[in-house]
This record gives structure tokens, sequence and C-alpha cells, in this order.
């Protein structure tokens, strides 16, 4: 009965996910305490596709503070927690801009991959796409464990960085629903 309910729920989830694109080739941050603002979009055939409508938000790297298990073949191995080292990148969106229409708070996320060209950095390019999951919709307990590491992150950055402390500030109503009690955002 428990596995039908959490298929149940991973299907909903899944519904709720939305593709989203780099709008240009974004480079990665190389350091984890730091981020890159970014544009979005849809597919072009959608209703709010590539030229109706474009997201905004941030790119963040995320450590693994967490053990993990990975299926490798018929083996389960457990990764342990590698707190110093980047473990992938966040793209968190908080806005909905379409053409004619006020700004629209959201709050999306995922995991897109990166790539590093032969020449040049790591980078998010024109061809990632990545399943960006509505995290309003995503229970406390079953929601992503780097999406409270980003928002930690954001929020120091927030204290030097204006770019940093706006998008705080424009995502609190939505950040304090999605992780209610994160101790990062007491104060705002």
């Amino acid at each position: 009965m428990l596995d039908v309910l959490n298929a149940i729920y991973l299907a909903a989830i899944l519904i709720s996910s939305i593709t989203l694109y780099p709008t240009d080739e974004t480079p990665v941050p190389m350091g984890k305490d730091a981020f890159v603002e970014l544009k979005l979009h849809r597919e072009w055939w959608r209703d709010d596709g590539k030229g109706k409508c474009s997201y905004s938000g941030v790119l963040v790297p995320y450590t693994r503070t967490w053990s993990e298990e990975v299926r490798r073949g018929e083996e389960i191995v457990i990764l342990l927690p590698e707190p110093d080292k980047i473990a992938g990148y966040v793209v968190v969106a908080n806005r909905k801009l379409c053409d004619g229409k006020a700004a629209e708070s959201i709050l999306r996320a995922g995991t897109p991959s990166t790539r590093k060209p032969f020449f040049g950095k790591r980078q998010v390019d024109l061809h990632t796409f990545f399943q960006a999951g509505d995290m309003l919709q995503t229970p406390p307990d079953k929601m992503p464990p780097w999406m409270p590491q980003v928002i930690d992150r954001m929020s120091l950055l927030a204290k030097t960085d204006k770019n940093a402390q706006r998008f705080i500030v424009e995502s609190l109503p939505e950040l304090h629903k999605a992780l209610p009690g994160l101790p990062s955002l007491e104060g705002y």
C-alpha cells in the first residue's frame, strides 16, 4: 500500500515539473560560495514558451553533506558526505515574466547537467535542459536535500552581494512557504 502511495506522489511531482532551458550559455561558479544569475525558457510551442515568457533565477553550486545510495549494476554503494567538494548545481527560478503581464512569483528548482567544452570554462548551455519541480507544491519532508543548503548559501551571500539580497527579498514569501523555519531566513 505504501509503495502505491509513493508511486502516486512521485507521479504528481513529475506532472508538476516543467522542462526549462537556459537562454544563453552561462559559466558555472567554480567556488562553492558563489552564484550566477540566469534567464530560462520553455519550449517555443508552449503557451508560456520561448518568445512569450521567460524565467529568471540563479545557478548555485551545492555540496553533498548527506550520505547517498548509488546503484552500480547489482551493487549498492553508499557515498559518504563530501562537504568541501562541489557535487552539482541547482537552478532556482523565482520569477516568470510574460509579455504584457506583471511578473509572477514562483519557486521552481532543478539540477541541470553542466559541460566543459574542449576550450573554455564549465557551463550550462543552450542544449542543457532539466526538470524544474515546483518547490511550493513539495512537502517539506520530500524537499530535495540540496534545496535548504542552496537557500542558506544565497542568504549568506546576500549579506555582501546586492543581487543575492534582491533574490532572497523577492523570494521571501515563497521561501517561507517552501522551507518553513529555515534559520538562515530569520530576520528577513
